[in-house]
């Protein structure tokens, strides 16, 4: 059994999220001991890229992993990799670890991120695939270096679309499905639309509004048949139907789950425990609503919000409220899609399109809450902005041309 050993900022989970927080501490607190607790056995690495690198690009770790990982290690930050979180003991401020020893802090983050869900019909077949980590994308990419195998992508989400786009672009055979007929649908009609567009102007077979029933192997190539009837050729699986928080190693913890760990305005779940990133959901003041976001810029952002609080706790000092506009990006197709703000579902939603893209606006009485673009990169930056501060229908009046 591994020893147990003492730490004054435990940080769990080596994700972008744990990354900044840790990075907080050390530039805020340098004073402090900080230690990472990763079950990965790289240092921490960007995500984003692995469903956008072309095919015939190598996808290497050591020009994924932040730079940031490694001149936080070289800085005493200790990195325990391979190391999972079994359990937590809020009253005696211990982590419980896969090696069998304990890890005691005086503040905690946890940054344990979401894992991929798998829908029954895919969960105990062969080459199916999920995109989450970097053996994933390693593992998928090895599975379609077979110019003839045909991929089909479940889940016509971000994730999926950007998959479905890679493997356009290669010439590979791609289909994607979803369940939804209209796809993205939480962003209004016209957006569904114009995404439904972009991938059948690319190519990509679209089978919309429609489930997997089954999975059939015939004469040595696999079939996906739908509820519709159809069938799907799919040598090679990809699954991107969604995720859920990665807390089961909570359990009897005496924290509060709701879609999520349940956190205060200062990211703070418990007397000496934080959260950030996509497990954590928080009123978020800036849309005086409560949410758990699952994008890169939110998690950098709380990430760091939470490291900073836990080291203000630990000095006596009261930790800051953590606000934002959420904001995520896909490019697919050569379109780079952005959003920006909060949406409820009863906005109106108006459109423009310029030659440079195709900007579409959400807005209820006569307030903006979000905005969604494909292109219109300037317009898209200007507007974010705006959206830091109660953004007004009229004052946004100059980008709808």
């Amino acid at each position: 059994m591994s020893p147990s050993t003492t730490t004054d900022v435990a940080v769990i989970g080596g994700s972008t999220a744990g990354l900044r927080a840790a990075e907080a501490v050390a530039r805020h607190a340098p004073e402090l001991s900080v230690t990472v607790i990763s079950d990965e056995s790289h240092l921490p690495y960007e995500l984003p890229p692995l469903s956008k690198i072309p095919l015939h690009d190598r996808v290497d770790i050591d020009t994924l992993v932040y730079p940031l990982a490694r001149d936080l290690r070289d800085k005493g930050v200790d990195f325990r990799l391979g190391t999972r979180a079994r359990s937590l003991d809020t009253g005696s401020n211990t982590v419980h670890l896969s090696s069998g020893g304990a890890l005691t802090y005086r503040a905690l983050v946890i940054a344990t991120g979401c894992e991929a869900v798998v829908p029954p019909p895919f969960a105990d077949q062969r080459g199916v695939h999920v995109l989450r980590r970097f053996e994933d994308a390693t593992a998928l990419r090895a599975a379609v270096t077979d110019p003839k195998a045909a991929v089909a992508v479940v889940g016509a989400g971000f994730i999926g679309g950007e998959f479905a786009s890679t493997l356009a672009k290669a010439g590979r055979t791609v289909s994607l499905i979803d369940l939804a007929a209209k796809p993205l649908g939480r962003f209004g009609e016209p957006v569904a639309d114009a995404y439904t567009a972009l991938h059948r102007g690319a190519a990509v077979g679209l089978h919309l509004g429609s489930a997997v029933t089954d999975v059939v192997e015939r004469d040595g190539r696999r079939s996906l048949l739908l509820t519709d009837g159809t069938w799907v050729p799919a040598d090679v699986i990809v699954v991107g139907v969604g995720v859920r928080p990665a807390i089961d190693w909570l359990n009897g913890s005496g924290l509060t789950f709701d879609n999520g760990i349940l956190a205060d305005a200062t990211l703070r779940v418990s007397r000496n425990v934080f959260a950030a990133g996509d497990a954590v959901r928080w009123p978020n003041a800036r849309f005086g609503a409560p949410m758990r976001i699952e994008h890169w810029t939110s998690a950098a952002e709380q990430g760091r919000a939470a490291g900073i609080n836990a080291a203000k706790l630990i000095h006596g000092d009261t930790g800051d409220g953590f606000a934002n506009v959420p904001y995520f990006w896909s490019d697919q197709h050569g379109v780079r899609i952005q959003f920006a703000g909060c949406l409820t579902g009863d906005e109106e939603i108006e459109e423009s399109s310029t030659g440079d893209g195709t900007l579409f606006l959400y807005h209820r009485g006569g307030v903006v809450n979000g905005v969604l673009a494909f292109d219109r990169r300037a317009d898209f930056v200007k507007l974010r902005a705006l959206l830091r501060r109660e953004l007004t229908r009229r004052a946004a009046d100059e980008f709808l041309r």
